[in-house]
């Protein structure tokens, strides 16, 4: 992100913790001066006494989103990181024709596959995902209207979804934690863009979403930072145990998108996908737009 983006970038951190500038700046030991600079999009400020680490650790950013924050700051576009094709091959990214190869790719997986956007929007399904999932039809009606209609937070903090149940209340919280923490880093660099404050807001409803805004806030100030999704041993009884895993599946000028697979964690799980593959076929969903000029 350039350095507008990124003082906006501040800026929404510092208002999501409540703070003023002054508040911010005795939280983090840098003077209101800088940080008003900041806020502007003055870049050199940045270079100055460790201020990039100083305001990392006043907003209590938790180990992976300093990493994001860190990479925010060098000031590199999502299109610079994508590397310059020759101009002679003339060849330009297609979201529309990338969607469909990828949709015909994970549609023949035998294992839940789901694609998901910077923002934790779910583009693509494979059918074994979906029927996995058992999403209630209310949760998805009308989902293309609603901001956040099919992002991965709604799913597990709507109060119509059936995550809890699934999940139990055993590990709910713990859960529950771990995808704020998710989302809380995979946003981080496109906390900027409008986009993101409206799904925020969306989220950020206590009706709609009951336990999120707690989550989203405690992450912050739990004692221990897990740097990876711990992984348990699966009750061998119970057949919605699995380990979901995070693959940065594709660079493009529109930002990156991530391929989830569900590992099982125990031959009832495993049986269960086996005979939902065979059930349901190959085949996938296309769910939210790629790329969505709103967000941009």
């Amino acid at each position: 992100m350039n350095r507008f983006e990124f003082g906006t970038l501040v800026a929404s951190l510092r208002q999501d913790m409540g703070w003023t500038q002054m508040e911010l700046a005795e939280r983090s030991g840098i003077d209101i001066s800088a940080i008003s600079n900041i806020e502007r999009g003055e870049r050199k400020t940045l270079l100055k006494d460790n201020i990039l680490l100083k305001l990392a650790d006043g907003f209590h950013l938790t180990s992976m989103e300093r990493m994001e924050f860190l990479f925010a700051a060098s000031g590199v576009t999502e299109a610079e990181k994508v590397r310059k094709e020759e101009v002679h091959t003339k060849r330009q990214f297609n979201p529309t024709s990338f969607l469909k190869e990828t949709g015909e790719h994970i549609a023949c997986i035998t294992l839940p596959v789901f694609i998901t956007d910077a923002f934790c929007d779910i583009l693509l399904a494979n059918n074994c995902a979906i029927d996995f999932y058992g999403t209630p039809p209310e949760l998805l009606e009308g989902a293309e209207t609603i901001i956040g209609g099919y992002n991965e937070m709604r799913y597990v903090f709507a109060a119509d979804s059936n995550f809890p149940d699934i999940i139990g209340d055993d590990s709910l919280e713990r859960l529950a934690l771990i995808n704020a923490r998710y989302f809380r880093r995979r946003t981080l660099r496109v906390r900027s863009k409008p986009y993101f404050a409206r799904l925020l807001n969306e989220f950020l409803d206590n009706k709609k979403y009951p336990s999120f805004e707690r989550c989203w806030r405690k992450i912050l100030f739990e004692d221990f930072d897990d740097y990876a999704l711990p992984i348990r041993r699966g009750e061998p009884d119970y057949d919605h145990s699995f380990i979901s895993t995070e693959t940065l599946f594709a660079l493009t000028p529109y930002g990156e998108l991530y391929l989830h697979q569900l590992l099982p964690l125990n031959q009832k799980t495993a049986d269960r996908m086996k005979s939902i593959s065979k059930k349901v076929g190959e085949g996938y969903e296309l769910f939210a737009p790629f790329p969505d000029k709103r967000k941009q």
